[in-house]
């Protein structure tokens, strides 16, 4: 299963690197080469979550509370005048998203290996994906929550087996791998995606949805 979350997730970020560097191969042969170029430079309005990527569509709706919804196919984002940040808004929704997964995961996790920990804190890192502090704390950053769920359990499992073993030796590893047998896939996914990881979200108002009836927004 871990392998499977992983390879999918490989291949739907490789065809939407090649459709933002080849948009020529990916566009309708009737297109001018305008046409194309302006296509390319669009943003994608794509949210990359759990290892997938989702589109997002936003409406302007001036009578209901701005938010965002999930229905596991889109993300569906409300705004009550064109000046929202629709970015800013799915952004939140990650990081509360990670904030209800990984101490969770984390707490499961620490149970199977037989580790206690302090407590789990979430930051926006980016030289590093997660540590284990002296202090028992494990710290994560919130982007992991764009990974697969295999490469989110590893990187849970690689801080909690720290706990055991502060080090990166033989001993560790073959800790590591007792609770994730592919972890070097995973640690194969984590250096090919990291660009795309990092990633800010660019999320628009597109014409056409202007026009659009939007769905329930939440309460």
């Amino acid at each position: 299963m871990s392998d499977t979350q992983s390879v999918v997730s490989d291949v739907k970020l490789f065809l939407e690197r090649l459709k933002k560097e080849m948009p020529e191969v990916f566009s309708p042969a009737d297109k001018t080469a305008a046409a194309t170029e302006e296509a390319a430079a669009a943003p994608a309005n794509k949210v990359l979550y759990n290892g997938d990527l989702f589109e997002a569509r936003v409406y302007i709706t001036p009578d209901q509370e701005e938010g965002v919804t999930f229905d596991n196919n889109t993300f569906h984002v409300y705004l009550q005048n064109k000046d929202g940040n629709p970015s800013l808004l799915v952004t939140q929704w990650l990081r509360q998203k990670a904030a209800e997964v990984l101490p969770q995961k984390t707490k499961e996790w620490a149970e199977k290996i037989g580790v206690e920990y302090n407590r789990v804190v979430l930051k926006d890192q980016r030289t590093l994906w997660a540590s284990c502090s002296a202090q028992k704390n494990i710290n994560y950053s919130y982007r992991i929550i764009k990974m697969p769920p295999a490469v989110q359990d590893y990187l849970v499992i690689h801080e909690l087996c720290h706990l055991l073993q502060m080090n990166h030796g033989p001993e560790y590893w073959q800790l590591v791998g007792q609770f994730s047998p592919d972890y070097k896939l995973h640690r194969r996914w984590l250096n090919e995606h990291k660009e795309a990881v990092f990633e800010e979200l660019e999320i628009t108002l597109p014409e056409e949805q202007k026009k659009e009836e939007a769905p329930a927004s939440p309460q």
